[in-house]
């Protein structure tokens, strides 16, 4: 398949995740609860750090950071997991519930913490490396980061529907991006893109109230653009995320997504043919 019709179909699939959203708002409840978490645990973390700090400065502020990379990772990471579990759900035709969600979230808690903890020493790895003074580290600490991104895009949907180890998780993701390996990266920039939208009719009066001097005003539109684009972007990319991974394992076409062609992308796929459906994946 060319590289235009890859671009053309993830920037569908974006489109037709939005209307998923509009139909089914309960999703925005788990990057909600998540944010609330995250937020909640730094309140009452960031004293102890200083703690730490204030007796061993150094050590006491690895220690301290490299906890809160795994604890918000983990966070993040099991609302996500709900989020993931209820898209499948809904795109059932089933209504969403977050207390299903966290339920099955809760069930898959040991994986996740597995991977949360990869994920935050990667996370310090890759900071570290990115705030080093040699320009050619910073670079190689950008493509790294773009890598591992892509490369673990499907991480939790695999751990969800999988129940994958630690060593499949990377692999099943891994094999989950090579089918999808236009979509993925298009879509990603697509949520990117919402994100940026919502974000700037707040940003925008909120820049002038700033440039004339009123000052909260226009910081409490710029938040309100940032956390809506938090939230928006989030409940997006699990959305999105989610049918990518299903359409690649099990073949199936939701009907928010009446739109895009995914027989036609088995179709251009080199080595099949126009009659054949994969068994095991439909972006090839």
């Amino acid at each position: 398949m060319g590289l235009l019709t890859r671009l053309k179909m993830g920037l569908v699939l974006t489109k037709d995740s939005l209307l998923v959203m509009r139909h089914n708002p309960k999703l925005f409840l788990f990057p909600i609860v998540s944010g609330v978490a995250g937020l909640a645990f730094l309140v009452v973390f960031l004293g102890v750090t200083f703690g730490l700090m204030a007796v061993t400065p150094e050590g006491g502020a690895l220690v301290g950071l490299f906890l809160i990379y795994l604890v918000l990772t983990f966070v993040s990471s099991f609302f996500t997991a709900g989020l993931v579990h209820q898209t499948r759900e809904v795109l059932a035709g089933n209504e969403a519930s977050l207390k299903q969600g966290l339920g099955a979230a809760w069930e898959v808690k040991g994986p996740l913490f597995v991977w949360s903890l990869i994920a935050a020493t990667v996370g310090l790895v890759i900071n570290a490396i990115e705030n080093s003074d040699s320009r050619i580290a910073r670079t190689f600490g950008l493509i790294f980061g773009l890598a591992w991104t892509v490369m673990t895009f499907f991480v939790i949907p695999s751990i969800v529907f999988e129940k994958s180890s630690a060593t499949g998780m990377f692999k099943d993701s891994a094999g989950t991006f090579k089918q999808t390996w236009g979509e993925t990266p298009i879509s990603l920039a697509g949520i990117n893109i919402v994100s940026f939208l919502v974000v700037l009719p707040f940003a925008l009066p909120g820049v002038y109230l700033f440039s004339i001097g009123v000052v909260l005003g226009g910081a409490a539109l710029v938040l309100t653009g940032i956390l809506l684009s938090f939230l928006v972007g989030q409940t997006l990319q699990g959305v999105v995320k989610t049918t990518l991974y299903l359409y690649a394992k099990e073949g199936k076409r939701p009907a928010e997504f009446d739109d895009v062609d995914f027989d036609g992308l088995a179709r251009d796929s080199p080595g099949s043919t126009a009659r054949s459906r994969p068994s095991y994946g439909g972006f090839q």
